[in-house]
């Protein structure tokens, strides 16, 4: 009976164990930081080394933060402000105008060369399209003239609106255009006769 107690103590000691190592794996190492120098300006009895290297320069010699020296603007520069005439120069060297910056010539990426499409296949004109010949006894097909006779006998019976054949041949003088056979995505032009 004091099995089972003792038994489980030892299975939440193994657990708390394992928990244990797993969160402390690989404690962190503190990193020693070299210490900053403090800036050269503004120390009382030093005057600054200008051109040093590592050495900051004064604000009231390097313009201040962003640029700003408490001098009076450059004309045109301040809002409500005249605007320069285009072309001018900037009021200062390395200062321009905020509305300069989308003035710039935009230089445009060459255009891309589209494949020209095929020239689409124009139905010639009506005088131009030959007469088929007609089958005697059958009015309801044709055979083609020059080069495509081998291509036989040509249906050129009526279809309803449902697609159904009627029975009767297209009326005189109708063109009629088909796909070729011997040559894919062109198509033959004929006239009934």
């Amino acid at each position: 009976m004091k099995l089972a107690p003792l038994g489980s103590l030892v299975i939440l000691t193994g657990l708390s164990v394992l928990v244990t190592g797993c969160k402390s794996k690989n404690p962190e190492q503190p990193v020693a930081q070299p210490p900053v120098p403090p800036a050269q300006y503004g120390q009382p009895g030093q005057p600054p080394v200008p051109g040093a290297p590592g050495a900051p320069v004064p604000p009231d010699q390097a313009g201040g933060r962003f640029g700003y020296t408490g001098a009076a603007p450059a004309p045109g520069t301040t809002p409500g402000a005249p605007a320069p005439a285009p072309g001018t120069a900037p009021a200062a060297p390395g200062m321009r105008d905020v509305r300069d910056i989308g003035s710039a010539p935009a230089v445009n990426p060459p255009a891309e060369e589209k494949p020209t499409p095929p020239p689409a296949p124009s139905t010639p004109a009506t005088s131009e399209m030959p007469y088929a010949n007609a089958v005697p006894g059958n009015p309801l097909v044709v055979t083609l003239p020059g080069t495509h006779a081998s291509l036989g006998q040509i249906s050129i019976e009526k279809y309803d609106s449902a697609g159904n054949p009627t029975g009767e041949p297209l009326k005189r003088g109708t063109q009629v255009q088909i796909p070729d056979p011997n040559n894919p995505g062109k198509k033959i032009y004929f006239k009934v006769p």
